[in-house]
Order: C-alpha cells, then sequence, then structure tokens
C-alpha cells in the first residue's frame, strides 16, 4: 500500500481510539464529585476524599502508561508497528467495557484495575508517532505529526460531547463506555484490515527490562543533544495536565455544569484544536521552524491557563477557549517534532517512547497532586500551577539552546 495511503488510515485508527479516551472526560466528576448525579459511587466519602479519589483513578491510567510506553515503543522498532498497535487497541476495548461494569456494580476495585488496563494501551500514540516517523520526511513531520494532534482534537470534540450526552440520555454513566467498547472492537477490525506495516520487523539485539521506563527518564535527562527538549517537554505536560485534570471538577464545582454541559466545553476546546493542527498549523510551519513557533506558542497558553480561574462566567470561559487551544495545538505537533528531529533516524520509536513516557508520568503524578491540591489550596491553584511549569518549559528550552550553542 502507497505510504501516502498510511496517513489518513493512522489518522482514522487515532481519531477512533481518542474519541473512546474522550468519552471519560465529562464522566470522572460525576462519577467522583458530584452527589447529585445517579452514577456518583462516593456517598459516604468527604468531599476531600472524593477530589483525591477521582485523581487517582485518572493517575493510575497515567502511571500504567508511563511503564508501558517505552517497551512497547522499543517493541514496535523490533516487531513492527501495527502488531503493537493491535494489541494496544484490543486492550483499550477491553479495558472500557470494564469500566462500565465498575460503574454499574460500584466497585471501586475495578474501576482502578480497568483504568490501569487501559494505562497499558496509552503507547498507542507513541506507535502511530513512530509510523508516521517512519514514512515523513524531516522537513514533513510536523505537518504530518499535526494529523495525530487533529485526530486527538476531533476526538476531544465528538468524544467528550458522546459521552456527555449518552449520559443525558440514558441516565447512566455506564453507557458511554460499553459504546466506547464498541467502537475499539471496531478499530481492531479496521486496522488489522487496512493498515500497512511501515517498519519491517528485526532480530532483537538487546533485551527490554520492565523497568525501561525508570531507564529512559534517566536517559531524557542526560541525553547530551535531545535533553533540553526531553525536559521542556516534560514539564509542558505537567503544566497541561493540571489543566486538563482540573478543569472537569473546577467547571462542574463553580458553575453546576452537566455531563452534557461539561462535555459541550470540551468539544469547543477540540474545535480549535483541530483548527490549529488540521489548518494553522500546516501554513505557519511553510514559514517558521519548530523553535520559533514554540518561542511565542507555550508563553500564550501559560497565560490562557493561569487566567481561566479568573474568568466570572462561563461565557467568558468559552471566549478565552481558543486562546488556550490554539497554542496548545501549535506547542503539541512542534514538540514531538522537534524531539524526532533531535535523534537518529533509527531510534525514532525509542525516542517518541520516551516522550510518551514522560506525558505520561505527567499524567500519572500530576492528577493526585491536583486532586489534593484542589482539596486543600481551593481550585484556582492548579492553574497558576499549570502556566508556571509551561513558562518553565518555555525558559529551559531557550535558555539552555543559549548555553549550547
Amino acid at each position: 500500500m502507497p505510504k501516502k495511503s498510511t496517513l489518513p488510515i493512522l489518522f482514522i485508527t487515532l481519531l477512533i481510539d481518542m474519541i473512546g479516551v474522550g468519552m471519560i472526560i465529562p464522566l470522572i466528576p460525576i462519577i467522583f464529585t458530584d452527589d447529585n448525579s445517579s452514577s456518583f459511587i462516593l456517598s459516604g466519602y468527604s468531599q476531600s476524599a472524593q477530589f483525591f479519589i477521582a485523581g487517582l483513578v485518572t493517575a493510575v491510567y497515567g502511571l500504567m502508561t508511563f511503564l508501558a510506553s517505552p517497551i512497547l515503543g522499543e517493541l514496535s522498532d523490533i516487531y513492527g508497528r501495527k502488531k503493537l498497535l493491535l494489541i494496544g487497541i484490543g486492550v483499550l476495548a477491553i479495558s472500557q467495557i470494564m469500566f462500565g461494569l465498575g460503574i454499574i456494580t460500584g466497585s471501586l476495585a475495578m474501576l482502578f484495575i480497568s483504568r490501569a488496563v487501559a494505562g497499558l494501551a496509552g503507547a498507542n500514540i507513541s506507535i502511530a508517532q513512530a509510523s508516521i516517523a517512519d514514512i515523513s520526511k524531516p522537513e514533513d513531520r510536523a505537518k504530518n505529526f499535526g494529523l495525530i494532534g487533529a485526530a486527538f482534537g476531533i476526538g476531544f470534540i465528538v468524544g467528550p460531547i458522546m459521552g456527555g450526552y449518552i449520559e443525558h440520555l440514558t441516565g447512566s454513566a455506564a453507557s458511554p463506555f460499553f459504546i466506547a467498547g464498541m467502537l475499539g472492537i471496531v478499530n481492531l477490525i479496521s486496522v488489522s484490515l487496512f493498515l500497512p506495516e511501515t517498519r519491517q520487523p528485526k532480530e532483537a539485539t538487546h533485551s527490554i527490562t520492565f523497568l525501561k521506563a525508570i531507564i529512559n527518564i534517566q536517559h531524557a535527562f542526560t541525553h547530551s543533544k535531545a535533553s533540553p527538549v526531553y525536559v521542556s517537554s516534560f514539564l509542558y505536560m505537567i503544566g497541561f495536565t493540571f489543566f486538563t485534570t482540573s478543569s472537569g471538577i473546577y467547571l462542574v464545582e463553580r458553575f453546576g455544569l452537566s455531563a452534557a454541559s461539561l462535555g459541550t466545553y470540551f468539544g469547543v476546546i477540540g474545535v480549535w484544536i483541530v483548527i490549529t493542527q488540521g489548518f494553522i498549523l500546516r501554513v505557519i510551519t511553510k514559514k517558521y521552524e519548530e523553535r520559533q513557533i514554540l518561542f511565542i506558542s507555550l508563553l500564550c497558553v501559560a497565560f490562557a491557563i493561569a487566567c481561566t480561574p479568573y474568568v466570572p462566567s462561563m461565557t467568558y470561559q468559552y471566549i478565552l477557549a481558543p486562546l488556550i487551544a490554539i497554542p496548545q495545538g501549535l506547542s503539541m505537533a512542534t514538540m514531538s517534532a522537534l524531539i524526532s528531529k533531535s535523534v537518529d533516524e533509527n531510534k525514532q520509536g525509542m525516542a517518541l517512547g520516551i516522550n510518551s513516557s514522560l506525558s505520561a508520568l505527567a499524567g500519572g503524578v500530576v492528577p493526585i497532586l491536583a486532586g489534593s491540591i484542589i482539596a486543600l489550596f481551593g481550585m484556582s491553584i492548579p492553574y497558576l500551577l499549570a502556566g508556571f511549569c509551561i513558562a518553565l518549559s518555555w525558559k529551559t528550552l531557550f535558555y539552555r539552546k543559549q548555553k549550547i550553542s
């Protein structure tokens, strides 16, 4: 199959994946922190405990992805992208169904287990990135990585809206997860039939250990050429994870949003991400390099997120949405492209696996911190921390560049 055909197939694959993942976004506050919901399962817990558990359920996904991403990324270098992607899609479908069953039975243990299982599938994005790197010229990578961002953005539109409105129509937060599981099965069939292999399998030249994630974190911070980009990416992901983790709980608590209304808000964020990575990014990358884009985009998203808790109404939240989503969309794609350019051609899977591992580490640690910070210090602090971390990401990338040049 021609290489040009691979990009749209990967786009559709990730889109279906992201729709399923996106469905959970408006439902976490409904399940764990909204005692007016029929799907609320934490009766008898204090509000502080509810915030902490909501963060912990979110965090377990990131922690498992942190462990799995570099292993699966390197395995895809050895055994091919398609096989590993199929495994990830199948595991994610099973986990979605488990989560729905956990809501119906009120089993907190099953909800934690299902999110841990889903975390094993978190390397799907890094494998898709490696597939795109396999077939892309260096000058086309930022543009092609934008397809991943566009799939993420559309999933961020359709997933939360579907999750919120299916919950509204059925009266149960479990229903969206059963539908997500069925979408995963469709995705599994589609990938097995239509996605070509972009990297031929080869003999394994080294062993892969379960603690590879820890080793890769050390590598990310000590690799002389790529380290500044890895560190900057990590700080950026910490900051943006503070924002995404806190937003659902914040909007429900402050403005009393339902799951459907919350899904609509995140859908609007997704619309702007799609516009950015589907159109704006393609125009900008023709005129500017990755570092030039990040110099502006990181500062813009840091400032916009820090302003969020001071916006007085949902009307103004919607006005602020593009000021967050557009620079975020630019930053996400160009940071991935910059990392890809910082390593040798034969290490794309490893590099992107390391970056996904850094993202997962942020996704594993930050939700626990965010839930605890909200409980102890109030709703606005995670947003201020988010802006600070992203500003620090900017300083790390450009200050170190001056020092080593």
